[in-house]
């Protein structure tokens, strides 16, 4: 018809602020208290809690409090496992209804990013800090990470913000005067509690899983924490030694309360102790269990967030082999990890679910339409 408008069919307009349009998705883990929730029928106990409504899109500039990030990540991907089965009924065999008869789901990336935390999110299992040992001990025989680590150093406090003396803003932790030169700038630390040998199950904030009697060593709840960051500055002030931290400590959650998170910092009588790296297993008894979400900005200022309440590694895939763009001789290495989503019980009405799917719009899109 001369003269008419075209039908939206034809022209295709797109509405601005209403495009998916971003650089990839970025990863946050927080802890699950296991220890909690091991007991418990119901499988709302334990994840650290995302609250879509109050927090809304996730801040990468003020991320929550336990949430840490776990550094860039390629190839995101979510595979769904739910299935949805049909009743039939009648000598023609029509669907009458329908019912869900699996919940499940898949996930899996590539870490970019070497860290300790990147190491046991992506290899399922326990990994273990490897302590430093005097210049003159002699090599154990027996296992090993059965050699004692040089002597702890006790914590007075910590402050993920900074104390008085030294930078304002950065995590920081004091010991006394002349005891931080034990860990000088660009070495790294773990801060924990010593071990009882009388304790076993889930020990430590981190919950590393001990048989009875199965563990003598000392220094075992520091070999396995959480509580691990390097020193990028000394500052003696108000009559102590003060480390300054090159990131917040990554949190345990497997001790105290009911529901949502343990404690996410060492406090005394922790005691710090220098460490030259870290190691993984493969094998054992130990499965952790996390809390995830991802998001995705948009150049349009919108976010799409994915929560899971609770995930465990499903395989790890091993170092993916990439080749470096224009560098034939080259190859960059990722540590490709894999997870299942478990199951959570809404409290907000029983269902069972395993993922939540937010989109928060950009002020002034009409997302309804």
């Amino acid at each position: 018809m001369a003269g008419a408008n075209l039908p939206k069919s034809l022209t295709q307009p797109f509405r601005q602020g209403q495009l998916n349009v971003g650089s990839g998705w970025r990863g946050y883990f927080a802890p699950f208290n296991q220890a909690t929730a091991v007991n418990q029928t119901s499988t709302s106990i334990g994840p650290t809690m995302y609250d879509l409504e109050v927090l809304g899109r996730f801040v990468d500039a003020t991320p929550p409090a336990g949430w840490f990030d776990i550094g860039l990540i390629r190839n995101f991907k979510f595979t769904p496992g739910s299935k949805i089965g049909n009743i039939v009924s009648g000598y023609r065999g029509a669907v009458r209804a329908k019912y869900r008869g699996e919940v499940a789901e898949k996930f899996n990336f590539a870490f970019a990013e070497m860290s300790r935390t990147a190491m046991r999110l992506a290899t399922g299992s326990q990994v273990f800090n490897l302590l430093k040992t005097a210049g003159n001990a002699t090599p154990n025989t027996q296992g090993p990470l059965n050699s004692p680590g040089v002597a702890g150093v006790p914590m007075i406090a910590y402050s993920p913000s900074g104390m008085t003396g030294g930078p304002s803003g950065i995590p920081t932790l004091s010991v006394a005067t002349g005891t931080g030169s034990q860990f000088p700038v660009g070495s790294m630390i773990v801060c924990d509690i010593d071990y009882d040998p009388a304790t076993y199950g889930f020990v430590g904030d981190a919950g590393a899983n001990v048989f009875p009697g199965a563990v003598t060593d000392v220094d075992f709840i520091r070999k396995t924490s959480d509580y691990v960051a390097g020193v990028q500055q000394i500052v003696t002030a108000g009559g102590a030694d003060l480390l300054v931290l090159t990131g917040p400590f990554v949190g345990g959650g497997n001790k105290v309360g009911i529901q949502g998170m343990g404690p996410t910092a060492p406090a005394p009588p922790a005691k710090v102790q220098a460490i030259t790296g870290y190691a993984s297993r493969e094998g054992g008894t130990y499965i952790a269990e996390w809390s995830a979400v991802f998001k995705l900005d948009t150049a349009d200022f919108s976010q799409l967030l994915l929560y899971y309440p609770r995930v465990a590694p499903d395989a790890f895939a091993g170092l993916g082999e990439v080749a470096i763009q224009n560098i034939s001789s080259m190859q960059e290495y990722d540590m490709d990890a894999s997870f299942e989503a478990m199951a959570f019980d809404d409290p907000l009405d029983g269902e069972t679910v395993v993922r939540y799917s937010a989109y928060y719009p950009h002020p002034g899109t009409n997302p309804a339409q």
